[in-house]
């Protein structure tokens, strides 16, 4: 999605950029880039609400590989780093956007503040990577049809007519239902699931969409569900836990997790590098054959 060949700095429709592609402001066009990211926020829990509704309003204006700073760039007040508790809940949003990435004034890494924080971050990185076929396949559907990887409520199920007011929580994807934690403190929040059935992310627990629930939110997770009759694909943790290297893409192991159950007896995904992964009355199967780990959601 991001041009193969560097460009002028400066076209014609007024969009500046560096020689990678990534496109800081611009105007009409800009999406043709295919990457930006939100500017330089704060480090407070309002400039995270305002990241999450402009990630939702770019998502619907057409740009799909979008980024941010985690934990804010100019730090709290601008005068000191960001806070514990708002890096960790950035870092979980980071987890859920498609490209995470960290960058501030203030020494704000994770191995600055105390052990847990640093584990709940590496948490949230290591989902993120996991992440990459699920997402990499999102992009691909994304560079296709113009379907952006954050999917706002009113763009995937326009006749719901919560989202046309939703700005706060979105689809991450084809499968993945996301709500970040933004106010400082709460300790849950109040999610609206889109129609269908769902499963908690973390729990497996079973969920009817279409309206409202209040959901546990404790400082290590937020909430995140998966549409039941999904199969998400992702690397295995200890493939990732050291970084995927410069590994090929298609010799990379994965596991392949099904969700529930498919209402029609069958489902199936295709990944950005052309393998499909089916699954048919409790058999699965994939084409070209590779090393993949098979497995359905935990039942609580």
């Amino acid at each position: 999605m991001t041009p193969s060949q560097a460009l002028p700095s400066r076209t014609s429709s007024g969009i500046t950029r560096g020689s990678s592609g990534r496109s800081r402001s611009g105007w009409t066009g800009q999406q043709a880039l295919g990457l930006t990211w939100g500017g330089d926020q704060a480090s407070d829990f309002w400039s995270l609400q305002t990241l999450v509704t402009a990630t939702l309003t770019a998502a619907a204006s057409g740009f799909s590989n979008w980024s941010h700073d985690v934990g804010g760039y100019l730090g709290e007040r601008l005068v000191s780093r960001c806070p514990r508790e708002l890096l960790l809940r950035w870092a979980w949003f980071g987890c859920f956007t498609p490209l995470m990435q960290a960058h501030g004034r203030f020494p704000q890494e994770a191995w600055a503040y105390d052990a847990e924080a640093l584990a709940i971050y590496r948490e949230a990185v290591l989902l993120h990577e996991r992440l990459l076929p699920y997402v990499r396949a999102a992009a691909a559907t994304a560079a296709r049809t113009g379907l952006p990887i954050v999917r706002p409520l009113l763009l995937s199920d326009p006749a719901d007519e919560r989202g046309w007011t939703l700005g706060d929580q979105y689809g991450y994807g084809p499968a993945l239902w996301v709500a970040p934690v933004l106010e400082d403190g709460a300790r849950e929040r109040e999610v609206s699931l889109p129609r269908g059935d769902w499963l908690d992310l973390w729990t497996g627990e079973h969920h009817t969409g279409g309206g409202e629930l209040l959901a546990p939110a404790p400082i290590d997770r937020i909430p995140a569900y998966v549409r039941s009759g999904s199969i998400l694909v992702t690397h295995p943790a200890e493939h990732v836990a050291h970084g995927v290297g410069d590994t090929p893409e298609r010799e990379r192991p994965l596991e392949a997790t099904l969700y529930g159950e498919p209402p029609l007896g069958r489902t199936g995904v295709r990944l950005a590098d052309g393998t499909r992964i089916r699954w048919r009355d409790g058999e699965w199967s994939a084409q070209p054959e590779r090393k993949i780990r098979f497995s359905t959601s935990p039942v609580p």
